[in-house]
């Protein structure tokens, strides 16, 4: 994975991808601050315990089955909420609810979806993430809703046809893909049937009122106090990027109606992360493409189309792997990042209190982190300092065990 990474890094150098996918997130980033261009929080014991028991914290993602392998589809499968929807496939992205993306469309078969959605008026899709082991699609996915569409096919030469603006209306779980083999032909679109997954509504209830001024769970005080450390911790090592000291008052994980205000909380989360990878990425990026330049600048060569790997010196190359094994932890404590699993957990979690629980954990194990990386930052302090003085001592005076000591004979 790393040599794949640096490979691809390397190719960078003499020129620049065209990025076909792009997002945009619905959640305002005032409350992150940017990298310039130690107390464990307790656990809800009773509520997350008796989600332990559920096998809640060590949940799986639900995959479906392999593409297919399903045999027939008798059509019986119906009723409330049910409902057939184009897929849209995003590898290994979860993309969360209320939050809006933009998409790049080139490839034939999605350029045809998104005629047929306008036609129909549907103007919605299916998302879902997929493992990249397997190639299985993620059970449960989320809504696009078409915004806005431009064409700019003469711009690029129809290599890139619409630009498209979408906003993430909802969560489905995929019942089933009912054109399996149009995955392998790419002919076109798959279509699936799916299940429109909705929270309880308090509006409905007529308990808006009182549950913005019911005290909050258990679960909910553990998130706002280990979000709280995170925030603390992150200030006092000036990490960047970090939240600012205003995500403090603004921390709300109480339910509202489709769980809106825990989405816009995990989006904040999730964007910090995002920031936290390109930074990684970047210096990463940075660093192997010095090193390279360097060779070619000492060695009177330019640098001519792709780099590769095997081309360079044994010298240069074993300077490349220190340089990955450098970067080797702080990219494997990126594992939460947002093109992994945990968020596609929290995406498929059942209801509030399952979801804040899992987010407690990421939130949690964080501030583990940023706490360990407090205490060495004091450990250092102290040795840069030196032995400290006793207190109530002015500084180069000694106790009278000391001078006692110094007066007594030495036995040597």
């Amino acid at each position: 994975l790393m040599r794949a990474l640096m490979m691809a890094l390397l190719a960078l150098l003499a020129s620049a991808g065209h990025c076909r996918v792009g997002h945009a997130s619905a959640h305002p980033h005032s409350l992150l601050v940017r990298a310039p261009v130690a107390r464990r929080a307790p656990v809800a014991r009773r509520e997350i315990a008796a989600m332990a028991e559920e096998d809640v914290l060590h949940a799986t993602v639900r995959w479906l089955p392999e593409l297919g392998s399903e045999g027939p589809d008798d059509g019986s499968a119906g009723g409330e909420g049910v409902m057939t929807l184009p897929v849209f496939p995003l590898g290994g992205v979860c993309y969360l609810p209320f939050s809006s993306h933009v998409l790049n469309i080139f490839e034939p078969r999605y350029r045809s979806m998104y005629n047929d959605i306008l036609m129909n008026g549907s103007r919605r899709f299916i998302v879902t993430m997929v493992d990249p082991a397997s190639g299985r699609l993620a059970e449960t996915g989320v809504i696009f809703y078409l915004d806005d569409l431009k064409e700019v096919s003469e711009q690029t030469g129809d290599a890139v046809k619409y630009v498209c603006s979408h906003s993430v209306i909802g969560r489905v779980e995929i019942e089933r893909v009912l054109n399996p083999m149009a995955w392998f032909t790419r002919q076109t679109y798959i279509k699936a049937r799916c299940r429109v997954l909705s929270e309880p509504s308090i509006v409905a209830a007529g308990a808006t009122e009182a549950a913005e001024e019911a005290a909050p769970s258990a679960v909910e005080a553990e998130v706002r106090t280990a979000m709280s450390r995170v925030i603390e911790l992150q200030a006092e090592l000036n990490e960047a990027p970090r939240f600012t000291s205003a995500m403090k008052t603004a921390l709300n994980v109480s339910r509202s109606d489709e769980d809106q205000a825990v989405w816009k909380m995990i989006g904040f989360w999730h964007a910090l992360q995002e920031r936290r990878l390109m930074l990684v990425q970047n210096r990463m990026q940075e660093d192997i493409s010095r090193r390279v330049v360097d060779h070619f600048k000492s060695s009177g060569k330019p640098v001519q189309g792709q780099v590769r790997l095997d081309d360079l010196p044994a010298d240069v190359r074993a300077d490349l792997s220190r340089i990955q094994e450098g970067y080797r932890s702080q990219l494997e404590e990126l594992a939460e990042a947002p093109y992994g699993e945990p968020f596609q957990l929290l995406l498929q979690a059942r209801g509030h209190d399952e979801r804040l629980a899992l987010f407690l954990e990421m939130i949690q194990r964080e501030s583990d982190r940023l706490g360990r990386r407090a205490s060495l930052k004091k450990l250092f302090e102290i040795r840069e300092r030196g032995a400290p003085t006793r207190p109530g001592l002015a500084p180069g005076m000694r106790t009278l065990s000391a001078k006692r000591r110094r007066s007594e004979p030495r036995a040597d």
